[in-house]
């Protein structure tokens, strides 16, 4: 038993030997045997007395000489796929494999564009063919296919493409000596995931690297206006006495709000008998012991009295920071995002003065009688409208397992930095309330028309919420099938993302993401 089929079988591997090695459905090419049994090189990897399979990937000295598919970044996708005749292209590469039933070898090179694997491809990388020899070798030192895409890709991705997967089929993947690099994520909210495991594969990944890089950062939540809600409707003016024999009030003002009209109350009118009472701003409170927002008395022993001021609007709530750790997809882990902040309140309509007295004392015989009216109450501000929630910070991802088994085996792990959540966006301030109506003016020592109160101020907008942190995860995975990583794969994850608004006053904070070997997340 060789060196590689040693350790192959120790991490639990099955050589598979029998008549024909069916290979992604087809009859896979095999070395023969003095017996007339045929076992597939490219699961024990050697196959005496036939030469034509002689190699070890844990062993730089010997050179690799098996039946297969060959792809170098200097190839051609015209070429056979030879050792001395390589393909350019991956996707060329497994075409070929499927059609001939063979595995795939791959130059020591760097690919620049995003790789997928049909399931049951058996990929073998990390070979030197400088100058494309005819025959391999495992590069001296020890340097890896690496595949490492722009940012916001994922360079290396196993799917299986056929139409109607059979549950029963045992179809392995198996990738070696394979580099995957992702780049930092740039997109807000963006993850860098390595590699991606589609529904139904069966993935073993061996003697390979995994690098994640750093997740984005959220997106901050928008703001719910830079100016001021809109203001009140300031009240009208009283008229002056004498003007009639029925002074009218100042009238009646309205404000439309997103949520309701606010406004204030008339002033009272002015007679040649007691002045009247200012009509209430509307809405009024339910509970209302301040008497906020009723209307003044009119004139009668004493003098007029003011409308009462509108009480303000309630501030909307602040939305509540994202909690929950997100769910996976197979695209990749979408986050948790702030709540949205509630909108303020709209303020409560002032109400409107009451009017005075008049008479021929003040106004002379044979001309109009009425007093000085009462000015209108002012209508209540608009509420701010609510700032949005911080979107979440992307992670980084070493594995993305959605729905697949994954094995991991002399395989080194390595992730970034969890994004930091996006802040939440302020909430608007609530527009101020509108001024009451001033009264009319007097005549001849009469009294002036009391002054209406003023509109209540609109309640500001809440602020969103703060988006969840990234996580660092060396595997992320549906909470159906866990991966099986060996004590043998060194793994390095990076520090999680803060939640949005971590360290502001007064705010609602998204939870820190988190660190962890492996991590089970709901689709």
């Amino acid at each position: 038993m060789t060196k590689w089929e040693s350790g192959f079988r120790a991490l639990g591997a099955r050589p598979l030997l029998f008549g024909v090695a069916l290979f992604n459905g087809s009859a896979a090419l095999g070395c023969g045997s003095e017996s007339g049994v045929w076992e597939r090189c490219e699961e024990t990897l050697t196959c005496a007395p036939v030469e034509s399979c002689n190699a070890d990937p844990g062993n730089a000295g010997r050179p690799v000489d098996c039946d297969g598919v060959y792809v170098a970044d200097k190839g051609d996708d015209a070429r056979p796929g030879t050792p001395n005749l390589p393909v350019k292209t991956f996707a060329r590469a497994f075409e070929l494999a499927r059609e001939r039933g063979m595995r795939v070898y791959a130059c020591a090179d760097t690919f620049s564009v995003e790789v997928r694997v049909p399931a049951g491809m058996d990929v073998w990388g990390g070979l030197d063919c400088r100058g494309l020899p005819s025959h391999w070798p495992i590069h001296p030192l020890g340097e890896l296919t690496t595949i490492a895409p722009g940012p916001n890709r994922i360079p290396l991705t196993v799917v299986d493409e056929a139409a109607e997967p059979s549950p029963e089929a045992d179809v392995i993947t198996t990738l070696t000596r394979i580099r995957m690099i992702a780049r930092d994520a740039t997109v807000p909210g963006g993850s860098s995931i390595a590699m991606r495991a589609l529904p139904g594969v069966t993935v073993q990944l061996r003697l390979s690297e995994v690098v994640a890089g750093d997740g984005a950062d959220g997106a901050p939540g928008a703001d719910g206006g830079v100016n001021e809600a809109q203001k009140g409707a300031p009240g009208n003016p009283g008229a002056v006495a004498c003007s009639a024999d029925t002074v009218t009030g100042g009238a009646r003002v309205t404000t439309s709000c997103d949520d309701g009209i606010s406004s204030g109350g008339m002033g009272g009118i002015g007679t040649n008998g007691d002045g009247g009472d200012g009509e209430s701003g509307s809405p009024l409170p339910n509970t209302n012991p301040m008497s906020h927002g009723l209307g003044g008395a009119g004139q009668g022993i004493l003098s007029c009295s003011e409308g009462r001021g509108g009480l303000a609007g309630d501030d909307g709530a602040n939305g509540n920071g994202a909690s929950g750790p997100g769910r996976v997809t197979d695209t990749g882990l979408e986050g948790g995002a702030g709540e949205d902040g509630h909108a303020g309140q709209h303020g409560y309509g002032g109400g409107g003065g009451g009017g005075s007295r008049g008479g021929s004392a003040y106004c002379g015989a044979g001309a109009a009688q009425g007093g000085a009216s009462g000015g209108s109450g002012g209508a209540g501000g608009c509420g701010g409208k609510p700032g949005k929630g911080g979107g979440p910070g992307g992670s980084s991802i070493g594995i993305l397992s959605y729905h697949a088994s994954v094995r991991v085996s002399k395989t080194s792990l390595i992730t970034g930095r969890g994004g930091n959540g996006g802040r939440g966006g302020d909430g608007q301030y609530g527009g101020v309330g509108g001024y009451g109506g001033t009264g009319g003016s007097n005549r001849a020592g009469s009294q002036p028309g009391c002054r209406g109160g003023d509109g209540g101020k609109g309640g500001n907008g809440g602020r969103g919420g703060g988006g969840h942190g990234g996580h660092s995860l060396a595997v992320a995975h549906t909470v159906d099938q866990g991966p099986d990583v060996e004590p043998d794969s060194p793994i390095k994850f990076g520090l999680p993302g803060d939640g949005g608004g971590a360290g502001d006053l007064n705010a609602n904070s998204g939870k820190t993401g988190s660190a962890a070997i492996s991590m089970g997340f709901q689709d």
